[in-house]
């Protein structure tokens, strides 16, 4: 066994910590533009649906 074995363990779970570290930065740097169009979806007028009564309603 090397000496870097015992470790193996530590450095993958340092890893998977700071990927998981990299997607918050990237999500919360996104937030704002993903906030901004879903306010422009909401005010699209051809997003709205126009609701209308049928004869037997």
């Amino acid at each position: 066994m090397t000496k870097l074995s015992p470790y193996i363990n530590e450095i993958v779970s340092f890893i998977v910590m700071l990927l998981m570290l990299v997607a918050l930065v990237a999500a919360q740097a996104n937030a704002g533009d993903i906030r901004l169009a879903a306010l422009n979806a909401a005010d699209d007028e051809g997003a709205r649906i126009s609701h209308f009564r049928l004869e037997d309603e």
